[in-house]
């Protein structure tokens, strides 16, 4: 397994997959704290469970070396998202899958490193807006293994 695969297979099994109590490895840690950390650590993930999104991304708008504006290509919904690094290697109108959730009082980038879809013109973003079913990390594994 490579990086990209096995960061992309932790991020889908912390946050997607369902354990046989109906929950996920990252809520079930996040109810029981087996660490027994912090409560103010444990409602920062907490949150971050409660809002997590994963999807398809448009970059709208970058702010240099504070943070963009990403519009989901499924829901349509617009976020800023806090970040640094990505401001300096991404354009407008590039196109990832990628996690965001409330971390404190503003959205952050909080999966896995990604890939950008290189030549993502109208059409490719047209087919993920309104579709039904949840995008995932290992649905973004199958497409980047197409690549």
């Amino acid at each position: 397994m490579n990086d990209k695969s096995e960061g992309l297979f932790n991020e889908w099994f912390l946050y997607d997959f369902v354990l046989s109590n109906g929950e996920t490895p990252l809520w079930s840690f996040v109810k029981e704290n087996p660490l027994e950390v912090s409560a103010a650590e444990m409602e920062l993930y907490e949150n971050i469970v409660k809002t997590n999104m994963y999807g398809f991304y448009e970059v709208k708008k970058v702010d240099m070396d504070k943070g963009l504006v990403l519009k989901n290509l499924q829901s349509g919904k617009e976020l800023y998202v806090q970040e640094k690094k990505l401001t300096k290697q991404v354009q407008l109108r590039s196109v990832f899958f990628s996690r965001i959730g409330m971390v404190g009082d503003h959205y952050e980038l909080i999966g896995a490193d990604t890939f950008s879809i290189q030549a993502a013109g109208e059409e490719i973003k047209s087919y993920f807006h309104g579709m039904k079913f949840k995008l995932t990390p290992k649905i973004a594994h199958d497409i980047w293994k197409r690549q």
